[in-house]
């Protein structure tokens, strides 16, 4: 460690003649001083005068330069398989056995010369979790990129992946892998590459919602492994009834590879299951994976989003798309007038520039007719024209514009967006808002905030909130999202969290509310091992959140059995966690009862046994090679690491490493540095006191 000062060393030298000076003058005639022992003339004057120069190299803002050198060892990541495929493979308990005798060879071999990490991967990604092999995904992606992330300028000197190379969730792991860069990643393989005779369901393609009356494909991917040539028959059926069935014929091949496609009319409002299946032929290594089932939505009629304006704007293109994305929904575009003109009543209206040549008819009718409607709101709209929306106070700003960023509000309850559509939206570029102060009327909740550089502010820039007559509302106080959607593109090659902002948006707007009584907020889709999740609310007679009713959820699941549960109060709404349950349809009736009334809702959702580890019979440790091969690592059998063991300890470039780290210390800021000034001054005061001096 060394340290150096920002001033030169005359200034120092100069200030401590200053410091003598002064402590010479002060006390060249004290007599009370001269007679007291040597050492108290000496150190009292030296206490005064240390004193002084610390007082006056505050006036140089001093900053001390403290330079410390560190040496970090080289770190040793270990990640294992915890995936359940693993246990599929014959000698799968044995694999285990080997896995732990393998992590336990990495901590005697290496704990003295390098930082150990270990990890365990499937679904989740846990640090030194127990090895269980029962997890029923695979994201190895998860794992290399928290490694990239967590591990960032760190001396990571080798990464050991043991693993069957078969992932099911996430992207492929060489991506995230190549941000590790320097990193050799060495791969273990388990599991055998050998294909055995099977037959495999890997895909069904189809629309999650489709209408009523509507046909719509099914499509099937088929895998057959070491099939002698032979006839198959592959049938859909639904609860039991064949809809249709194909005869798929194999060549005498080692793989073949089939497409089935089936065409179905949907004749049934609800979630409905699709069953595809192949028939099962003698000496197959699993039925699991000859039958898949798919949960299909049929509605009876789409969702109206109509989009209004006096022009044309790349904001009302942009949001249109996200419409035009969601087969719930049917657009369409007109002028205010022509709305009125003729008679329609839409689901959602966005109003582009309403107080553009502003028609208090159309206001008046959206109002009569109880159409939610989302602003959009251009920034040369005048004060008094804002006021004719009846959404707005008058506001105090000038008719000027400004540039606004969106900042999240934490407490926005109205609904949720993912992780990553929040971690996306503080970088969209700002939008162009009217200047100055803005007041809207009524109980609002803001999605956005407005940000201008760091500086949040208490203006909202998207924002939700009711009519006088309870009809929710929506407002982009200012226009540029169509920016949003091609900086998200230019960043992620894709528009998914612009996409899902705005139809979460109008999702929101379009719920039909009857004012009082119960909310139940149910998703309608779950995987097998999902935890399955449900709020709900209840509101009195002037719409504020109670919990004073109890509220008790019934489900009838699969083979008509009954599940009886009471919610809990959260805050201000109820919540209930069902776990997770098995796959099939489930019907649910929320009850309550409230001041002699009672209230119901009901619904039904689906639980999807989603088979992903059955999904292959055969390890791919071609993942494997090709991670290494990109990092500069290298494969072997897990049997082998050994081997991998001694090309680590003969490399190099893995080797501890120093890094210099500067610290800044001002001395005016340091508290330290104003306390030794106070004890020196104090010491000298206590001594000149405790000999006499008054």
């Amino acid at each position: 460690m060394s340290i150096s000062a920002s001033s030169s060393l005359f200034w120092l030298l100069l200030l401590l003649a200053i410091s003598i000076t002064i402590t010479w003058y002060f006390y060249r005639k004290n007599t009370w001083l001269s007679a007291q022992n040597t050492w108290v003339k000496w150190i009292i004057p030296l206490l005064r005068g240390t004193g002084i120069f610390l007082v006056l190299t505050l006036l140089l803002e001093l900053t001390l330069l403290v330079n410390r050198t560190e040496v970090e060892e080289p770190i040793l990541i270990t990640v294992l398989d915890n995936s359940s495929s693993i246990k599929q493979y014959k000698d799968s308990a044995q694999i285990k056995r080997s896995m732990n005798s393998f992590v336990q060879a990495v901590k005697n071999r290496f704990d003295e010369k390098y930082q150990l990490a270990f990890y365990t991967v499937g679904e989740a990604l846990k640090e030194n979790a127990p090895l269980t092999l029962s997890e029923h995904e695979s994201n190895h992606a998860k794992a290399f990129n928290y490694i990239s992330e967590q591990y960032l300028n760190r001396n990571i000197g080798a990464i050991l992946f043991a693993s069957d190379g078969n992932y099911n969730v996430g992207d492929n792991p060489t991506y995230p892998a190549e941000k590790i860069s320097l990193t050799p990643i060495y791969t273990l393989g388990i599991g055998d590459t050998t294909p055995k005779k099977d037959q495999i369901i890997t895909n069904l393609y189809y629309n999650d919602v489709v209408f009523l009356r509507d046909e719509f494909p099914i499509e099937v991917d088929l895998e057959a492994f070491k099939i002698k040539q032979k006839q198959v028959k592959v049938s859909l059926t639904q609860q039991g009834n064949v809809l249709g069935s194909q005869v798929v014929n194999y060549a005498n091949q080692e793989y073949t590879f089939k497409q089935v496609r089936f065409n179905v009319t949907a004749n049934k409002i609800g979630f409905q299951p699709f069953t595809v299946s192949v028939e099962y032929l003698e000496g197959e290594f699993s039925r699991k994976n000859n039958t898949k089932t798919c949960y299909i939505e049929v509605v009876d009629s789409r969702n109206n989003v109509c989009f209004i304006s006096n022009g044309v704007h790349p904001d009302l293109a942009a949001l249109r798309a996200v419409a035009s994305s969601n087969e719930n929904y049917q657009s369409t575009f007109l002028s205010p007038k022509e709305l009125v003109e003729k008679g329609l009543k839409p689901d959602l209206v966005v109003w582009h520039n309403p107080t553009f040549q502003f028609d208090a008819n159309v206001s008046t009718y959206l109002e009569q007719h109880r159409i939610p409607v989302f602003y959009i709101i251009s920034p040369s709209a005048t004060n008094q024209e804002l006021t004719k929306l009846k959404i707005f106070a008058t506001t105090n700003g000038r008719n000027q514009s400004d540039e606004v960023q969106g900042n999240l509000n934490p407490g926005f309850s109205a609904f949720e967006l993912s992780d990553e559509c929040k971690q996306a939206i503080p970088y969209y570029p700002p939008l162009v808002a009217k200047f100055g102060a803005m007041n809207p009327l009524g109980n609002t909740e803001a999605l956005l905030n407005q940000r201008v550089g760091n500086a949040v502010k208490k203006e909202p820039l998207i924002y939700f909130g009711k009519t006088k007559q309870n009809v929710p509302y929506g407002v982009i106080y200012g226009e540029g999202v169509w920016r949003w959607k091609l900086n998200e593109f230019m960043k992620y090659q894709h528009y998914d969290y612009f996409t899902e902002l705005f139809s979460k948006s109008f999702n929101y707007l379009m719920v039909k509310r009857a004012g009082m009584g119960l909310s139940v907020q149910f998703d309608k889709r779950f995987g097998k091992y999902d935890r399955i999740g449900v709020n709900a609310n209840f509101y009195n007679a002037s719409l504020e959140t109670i919990t004073k009713p109890v509220i008790n959820l019934t489900l009838i699941g699969p083979q008509g059995k009954k599940y009886t549960n009471r919610f809990n109060v959260s805050g201000n709404h109820y919540s209930l966690d069902l776990g997770t349950l098995p796959s099939g349809t489930y019907k649910w009736t929320a009850n309550t009862t409230h001041e002699k009334k009672k209230y119901s809702k009901s619904g039904i959702f689906v639980v999807e046994d989603i088979g992903l580890e059955q999904a292959s019979n055969t390890a791919n440790h071609g993942v494997l090679k090709q991670l290494s091969k990109n990092s500069g690592g290298t494969f072997s059998a897990l049997k082998d690491y050994e081997k991998l063991f001694n090309q680590i300890e003969g490399r190099a470039d893995i080797t501890s490493i120093e890094r210099l780290t500067i610290d800044f210390w001002n001395l005016v800021d340091s508290w330290v540095f104003l306390l030794l000034i106070a004890l020196i001054f104090s010491s000298e005061w206590f001594l000149k006191r405790y000999f006499g001096a008054y």
